[in-house]
């Protein structure tokens, strides 16, 4: 004889109507956004290309580094802040270990150029190093740091990364203020509708730093709420052929309550639309937005222009 258990109605309806509100990074999210960054790279004729090569390389890397290391995860918090070291700007006790890791990973894989800042980066002593990620972290770089930021943002996306993806969506509360991961508390770099299952059509903001998403209403201004002033804008294929399959899924999210703009991805688009990768595929949108008068929200961790 066979018994079967019954589950309780609230765990019924939650698998059958719920929609979480929090989403862990995919186990192979740094490998899945070199192979775009490399799409986009052969997309691209301009000088560009050479900066997105490197990038597939890079999360290459990412992927690699991750798998070979164990990350423990800190101490959770109650909160809007679940992984506060983030907001806190503290430096991982392994950062210096994946740091070090990751710049070796690449050794022959990238131009002779960031060759040559690798191997700086590598001769830098521990101490050094973990200040440097201190000042990526807290935003405090100076103009020697810039060649830097790109490795130790790619180390500590690869441990936050990591530590999210050992959540579960009980860990993480919804929350009312959505501009922010409420996971690792990092402003997101934009965000994309999906298309697969239970999940089509929903629009998730996505963090930069540890990867995860969260829900936010398609109808309201993802930076300040309001429903009734928002525009999307979007660059017509035709204008960037050369970048056709970038643009196609992009569009910027302007609000005129808050005069900000924010990348929007839809995957029914485009259905490989990566938030990190894309947005640097589209900086053309970027400049027609900001022509109009909008600031951006939300930074990209490897869009170092103009700092």
């Amino acid at each position: 004889m066979t018994t079967t258990s019954i589950q309780p109605v609230e765990e019924i309806k939650k698998g059958l109507f719920h929609t979480p509100f929090w989403l862990a990074p995919e186990q192979d999210i740094f490998a899945k956004r070199a192979v775009r960054f490399q799409e986009l790279a052969q997309e691209d004729n301009s000088d560009w290309c050479a900066y997105l090569t490197l990038l597939a390389a890079v999360c290459k890397a990412q992927q690699t580094v991750s798998e070979r290391h164990d990350f423990p995860p800190p101490e959770l918090y109650q909160g809007e802040t679940v992984l506060l070291a983030a907001a806190q700007s503290q430096v991982p006790s392994e950062f210096f270990a994946v740091f070090t890791d990751l710049l070796n990973e690449v050794n022959g894989n990238i131009t002779a150029t960031a060759a040559q800042e690798t191997a700086k980066l590598k001769a830098l002593p521990q101490e050094a190093t973990e200040a440097l990620a201190q000042r990526v972290l807290s935003h405090s770089t100076t103009a020697a740091d810039k060649a830097a930021v790109i490795w130790v943002q790619a180390a500590l996306q690869i441990i936050w990364t990591a530590w999210a993806a050992q959540l579960t969506e009980d860990h993480v509360p919804p929350i009312e203020e959505r501009t922010h991961c409420p996971c690792c508390s990092t402003e997101a770099v934009g965000s994309v509708i999906l298309i697969k299952g239970d999940l089509a059509g929903f629009r998730y903001m996505h963090c930069p730093l540890c990867n995860s998403r969260w829900n936010v209403l398609r109808a309201k201004c993802p930076t300040c709420g309001d429903a009734g002033h928002m525009r999307l804008q979007q660059v017509e294929a035709d204008s960037a052929p050369d970048l056709a399959s970038a643009y196609r899924g992009a569009y910027a999210e302007s609000c005129t309550s808050c005069e900000s703009y924010r990348k929007l991805y839809r995957q029914d688009k485009q259905q490989y639309a990566d938030p990190v990768a894309d947005d640097l595929a589209t900086l053309g949108l970027d400049i027609a937005v900001g022509e109009a008068g909008f600031d951006r929200g939300g930074a990209n961790p490897f869009l170092l222009l103009g700092e």
